[in-house]
């Protein structure tokens, strides 16, 4: 089976990190994929007027989707011609809200033997509508998406039997914890990205907890100016993957209030590396930590947030255990687990499941 998939390149992803990862476990024998990576702006695009990009850029997103760069437009042009002269079966836009626009519903009306297309999405259903096209939708084979509540979302734009609801995984071969346990230094609460974060809340915690002098705050993100300034918490940006894992494996707790989610890496690479979670009651957090592994706490109410995390402070072996529960769960989302399920998606898309 040949598989076209476009995928959008994140500067800040790590190279453990990201849904792409799931391509390492696919079967190579029955699937042959080749990959186009296309990146986060206008580069791919080869006209280099400004002038004329500026207007091609005007015409491609006022329809709506507002992520589509040129260079999704240079990758569905390219995805034409590869389907043109090359075998292709199925077409998968792994990033949707970014390069799924007008190829579906070209090929639709090109030829009756034509490429599946399948899309995966992974924004909140709060954010979707001023990100996608719902009549793109609806020209889609079959969609993928990580959390619960983006499966009635769609169900308005495409029949149920048509959504796939495939949790993201991790690489727990890599995000590990640390081979000996921690057992002095400081009470160490790790904060790890910026899209959907509440600073704000962990502002909030962080000042209520300055007296604690044994309890300090590493927040990783190139985003994180709500936060600067208090000597409780201390930033890092830029960091390599070791750098990344290394701070994992030296944490206590993962630490991560939201806004929204729905798949989120850095709660994943959190408990793979077996961090106790105090995060935000979300229907998709609680798809990933059904357990007790982690404190949920409503709105991300600041006393209520830090009263989890001293009462994680105080209370070692409780920590110990939760962080054991997590890692369970995330080798239960392991990407050698995970990836078989997109493998039955692209057999039922060609007719062989």
């Amino acid at each position: 089976m040949h598989i076209y998939l476009i995928h959008t390149r994140y500067p800040h992803w790590c190279t453990h990190s990201g849904i792409n990862q799931f391509l390492k476990y696919i079967d190579i024998i029955n699937y042959k994929i080749k990959v186009k990576q296309i990146p986060d702006n206008d580069e791919d695009f080869p006209v280099q007027n400004r002038l004329i990009r500026k207007y091609l850029r005007n015409i491609i997103q006022k329809r709506g989707m507002k992520w589509y760069k040129l260079s999704d437009l240079t990758a569905e042009i390219k995805a034409l011609a590869h389907c043109y002269f090359r075998k292709v079966d199925i077409i998968h836009y792994l990033d949707g809200e970014h390069s799924a626009q007008f190829l579906p519903g070209l090929l639709k009306r090109l030829r009756k033997i034509r490429p599946r297309v399948v899309a995966t999405y992974h924004q909140p259903p709060e954010i979707l509508d001023s990100l996608i096209i719902k009549d793109v939708i609806r020209k889609h084979d079959c969609i993928t998406v990580v959390s619960p509540e983006q499966v009635s979302y769609f169900r308005e734009f495409i029949d149920h039997d048509k959504i796939h609801l495939i949790l993201h995984g991790i690489d727990t071969d890599y995000f590990k914890p640390r081979d000996i346990p921690k057992t002095k230094g400081k009470f160490q609460c790790i904060t790890v990205g910026h899209y959907l974060r509440d600073f704000k809340a962990v502002r909030l915690v962080a000042e209520k907890l300055k007296d604690f002098h044994e309890i300090g705050f590493n927040v990783v993100s190139s985003q994180a100016g709500e936060v600067e300034g208090l000597k409780n918490i201390t930033i890092y940006k830029n960091i390599d993957d070791a750098q990344l894992l290394k701070l994992y494996q030296q944490s206590d707790v993962l630490f991560l209030p939201l806004v929204q989610s729905t798949a989120n890496n850095a709660l994943l690479e959190g408990i793979a590396c077996g961090l106790p979670v105090v995060s935000t009651s979300l229907p998709s957090v609680k798809a990933y930590l059904p357990g007790s592994e982690a404190i949920l706490i409503k709105n991300n109410n600041p006393e209520q947030l830090s009263e989890a995390l001293l009462h994680l402070f105080h209370n070692q072996d409780e920590r110990v255990t939760m962080g054991q529960k997590a890692r369970k769960r995330a080798e239960e989302l392991a990407w050698h687990t995970i990836a078989p399920l997109y493998e039955a998606v692209y057999s039922k898309l060609a007719g062989n499941g």
